[in-house]
């Protein structure tokens, strides 16, 4: 992330032992502490949250391509509780799901990712929009996105009824993980 000048306040040991107690984190804790120190770095004085906008940035920052339009899916997320900002404990939970090593972790947060509107079920056009959020932000040019998602959605879409639901997901996945290795390019790139 960055430098900002002035001191950075501590974690909080609370916050600091419910991530360390979370499944899910796989940080020691002197990385969480350096996470922690470059989290704050990008917020302005008083605020202890990430907005979009400031989140769309950081993560545009480390792409060639253009990921402001990945960088929402991938904030939306993380905010876990809708309110529109990522704080700390939102963010370690986010990076280590994205990264998680454990195929049932990722594959749930890859379902959130692609289920734009969290209503439970993937549709066609949510699907693609990730899937050209992903183009635009790797430069990726083929297949095309349109035949990608057509393929993909085709094969995961197992009762042909225009949705993926997560049972089906969770089948297409485990017999073609293409969905969940493009989502790996993003969060390596944001691995500590």
């Amino acid at each position: 992330m960055g430098a900002r000048s002035g001191k950075v306040k501590r974690l909080k040991p609370k916050t600091l032992a419910e991530l360390r107690s979370h499944v899910n984190v796989y940080f020691t804790t002197e990385e969480i502490h350096e996470w922690y120190k470059d989290f704050m770095s990008r917020l302005q004085p008083g605020q202890s949250e990430l907005t979009k906008d400031q989140f769309v940035r950081v993560y545009d920052s480390v792409f060639e391509g253009d990921a402001a339009e990945f960088a929402e899916h991938v904030f939306r997320s993380f905010d876990e509780d809708g309110n529109g900002t990522v704080d700390f404990k939102e963010f370690i939970l986010g990076l280590c799901m994205s990264g998680s090593s454990d195929l049932q972790a990722k594959i749930k947060w890859a379902f959130t990712v692609y289920d734009v509107n969290g209503d439970g079920f993937i549709t066609k056009n949510e699907m693609h929009q990730i899937i050209k959020a992903f183009y635009k932000m790797t430069n990726c040019k083929t297949p095309s996105p349109q035949q990608l998602t057509d393929d993909l959605f085709k094969f995961m879409d197992c009762n042909q009824d225009g949705k993926i639901l997560w049972e089906e997901f969770t089948q297409g996945v485990s017999q073609d993980d293409t969905i969940v290795q493009m989502l790996q390019v993003s969060s390596d790139t944001n691995e500590g």
